[in-house]
């Protein structure tokens, strides 16, 4: 879903409306559908981004802001894995990754949600949305690969693949959750923490099969891009507060309550 000037903050006031007006029931469930269908943390995140970009200001206190004058804003996007399925069956493989959103010049020339960095691209920036969820800590077939580790392995395949190529143009991996989601740990998620469970990953993935050019690419560089990529994990507390939208930080509230469920 591609975020578009007013319409995402304008939406957002509409599924509040939306909320109101679906309360028709004296006891419990109180709305006549799933509150969650609205309140998520993907709907919260478009809101989100659509601030960010109309903001022009230096004196942000997140690295990754401002955005870039004229960036693309995508939710919901594909990025593709280095570990693809050689076969079928292939246990060694995985599908790509889905993110919760994306910034930066990119295009979709061979699925509407496959994103593939624009050559001159110079700023990328990759969202993980949280509410009261974890971050997985592997894979199908595979359970040493943590979420964390899979999206960022599959961020550096794309800038390897097509664009990014100045060390000093920035590539940002963000974690966003509620500063009470006990799950999320970020001391966990170091660079050698991830360095390992990518290296652990390639090897898993070379028993598997025959490998192709395009991996081995991936395999002489990835590290040297690992380096360039910053991770951040900030709250949405910290988020909203920098915000300071009243429509934002009561549809925050609503999530909140009904994701706790």
């Amino acid at each position: 879903m591609r975020i578009e000037g007013e319409l995402v903050n304008g939406m957002i006031k509409e599924l509040m409306a939306i909320y109101e007006n679906s309360r028709l029931n004296d006891g419990e469930p109180e709305c006549i559908f799933a509150e969650t269908l609205i309140f998520n943390e993907g709907w919260l995140l478009r809101g989100t981004l659509n601030e960010w970009r109309g903001c022009r200001q230096s004196n942000f206190k997140f690295p990754f802001l401002p955005f870039p004058k004229g960036a693309t804003i995508y939710s919901e996007a594909q990025v593709f894995t280095p570990f693809k399925k050689r076969v079928k069956k292939d246990t060694a493989g995985e599908t790509n990754t889905r993110v919760d959103g994306v910034v930066g010049s990119f295009s979709f020339p061979e699925t509407k949600s496959g994103l593939v960095l624009d050559k001159d691209a110079t700023y990328l920036a990759v969202f993980e949305a949280k509410m009261y969820s974890g971050l997985s800590r592997g894979i199908k077939n595979i359970g040493n690969y943590s979420q964390v580790s899979r999206t960022i392995a599959c961020i550096i395949n794309s800038v390897i693949k097509t664009g990014i190529s100045k060390d000093d143009n920035p590539i940002y991996y963000i974690v966003i959750y509620p500063n009470d989601n006990y799950k999320i740990d970020p001391a966990i998620y170091t660079k050698e923490f991830i360095e390992t469970q990518i290296e652990e990953r390639i090897s898993g993935y070379k028993q598997g099969g025959v490998i192709k050019n395009e991996f081995n690419d991936f395999e002489m560089q990835w590290k040297d891009i690992l380096k360039r990529v910053n991770i951040e994990f900030i709250t949405w507390e910290a988020v909203l507060d920098e915000i300071d939208d009243n429509d934002i930080n009561k549809f925050y509230e609503l999530c909140k309550r009904f994701n706790r469920k």
